[in-house]
């Protein structure tokens, strides 16, 4: 076994004989395809050390020093830091306290990625839905007793958003979604995606519903919206989260709606994009039969369960898929605005490193969304985070045989099947 294989496993967090299989069989697949893929893996770890090193040394490490894995996190963080201040410089140190002050930031987010139009539900759709099954939780936090009286004078898409924060899941999932199952296409219309931070009036409800959850942005996929909860305390790395998480649920909400519109001559059509909404991960095993099967997992597995079995196969991440676009436009961004510090990130979604201390050798992330919400959370370097990178190095590897419109077009195809056999 040679030395690549073992440290991608590692790099992976994985048994070195799954990186083995997955390499002797990618091998023949891509063979099959063009081009010869001999050394994709040789290559992923090379390109992953050098991209390292140079992160070390821009970090003011030098070659001889063999830093801890808690010195580079937190040097990591020393530059995530300045990121974040950097931003803040770059729109003028806005109070993102206050709903008006975020404009600024969704206009250049606006101005790199275009106008993104797709396939969303009707707005009178959702109002039928609203009247179907009221949400009594919001009805009580703004005072309505009729739901039709709510309906004449809510903004129906701030209402929708609601539902994400202020609704039990239970709720959503077993009585909301249900009419989603006799949705048919013409209930749905092109139009530009939605960013919208919530009025002033849902700081106290969110923040009550939300407690003390680090995320206070999310998104609808069929209705094509991307929001903001405005809150009053504003958390270390508020300007880069913004940004990040913006272009993160654009493209995530952009794909699912080239999903929804594939699936909607379908006779299963509402079936589909309902079970696609619930954002589930198989706990099914994955198919043999010599085959090369990757999982498909809609949801960072991670963020419940580091340990959960399924990290550890192969698989393939939407999420990361999205984000890995949001980094694409970020590095864009970079370049055309070298004074936000994003250029320091640029290349590094996939890369990792492993340091020695303390009698033990540790994975760090260099991935900026990682390094990111540890900024955030403020929670020192045992909770450290690692899923974006890992994620985004399964996905890569995928690429790297294939191509990136194979992937896309892998997921699309069989996001529903929650595989695909190769």
């Amino acid at each position: 076994m040679n030395t690549e294989v073992k440290t991608l496993a590692r790099l992976l967090r994985t048994p070195e004989g799954i990186i083995l299989k997955l390499k002797e069989k990618m091998d023949k697949i891509a063979g099959k395809s063009g081009p010869a893929h001999l050394g994709v893996i040789e290559r992923i770890v090379q390109e992953n050390k050098k991209k390292v090193e140079q992160a070390l040394k821009e970090m003011g490490f030098k070659k001889k020093d063999h830093p801890t894995p808690e010195q580079v996190f937190q040097s990591l963080l020393k530059k995530t830091k300045e990121t974040n201040e950097a931003l803040l410089d770059y729109f003028g140190r806005p109070d993102f306290s206050k709903a008006g002050s975020h404009q600024g930031l969704i206009d250049a987010i606006k101005k790199l990625v275009g106008d993104l139009t797709g396939f969303y539900l009707k707005k009178e759709k959702a109002e039928e839905l609203f009247r179907n099954n009221p949400p009594r939780r919001i009805m009580a936090e703004l005072g309505y007793g009729d739901v039709e009286q709510m309906l004449k004078k809510e903004d129906i898409f701030e209402l929708f958003s609601a539902l994400r924060f202020a609704e039990d899941n239970d709720w959503l999932n077993n009585v909301f979604l249900k009419p989603y199952f006799s949705l048919n296409k013409d209930d749905f219309e092109e139009r530009e995606i939605r960013i919208m931070v919530l009025s002033d009036k849902w700081a106290g409800i969110g923040e009550k519903f939300l407690g003390g959850k680090l995320h206070h942005m999310s998104h609808l996929k069929e209705m094509g919206i991307v929001f903001v909860i405005p809150v009053k305390k504003i958390n270390p790395g508020e300007a880069l989260y913004l940004l990040f998480m913006t272009l993160h649920y654009i493209f995530e909400v952009d794909w699912h709606a080239r999903l929804f519109k594939s699936y909607s001559p379908r006779p299963d059509f509402a079936r589909k994009m309902t079970k696609a909404l619930k954002v589930e991960t198989s706990g099914l095993p994955l198919p043999d039969g010599g085959r090369m099967s990757w999982r498909i997992a809609p949801s960072y597995l991670a963020k419940k369960n580091p340990d959960d079995p399924r990290l550890f196969e192969p698989h393939l991440s939407p999420e990361s898929w999205h984000f890995s676009q949001a980094g694409a436009v970020i590095d864009k961004f970079s370049q055309l605005s070298p004074e936000t510090k994003l250029g320091f990130w640029s290349g590094l979604d996939a890369a990792a490193g492993i340091f020695a201390g303390g009698g033990k050798e540790e994975l760090v992330s260099f991935n900026l969304f990682d390094n990111g919400i540890s900024l955030l959370a403020q929670g020192g370097f045992e909770p450290k985070y690692l899923y974006h990178q890992q994620e985004t190095l399964w996905n890569k590897l995928f690429i790297e045989y294939l191509g990136k419109e194979k992937l896309d077009q892998v997921l699309m195809e069989n996001l529903n099947k929650g595989f695909v056999a190769l």
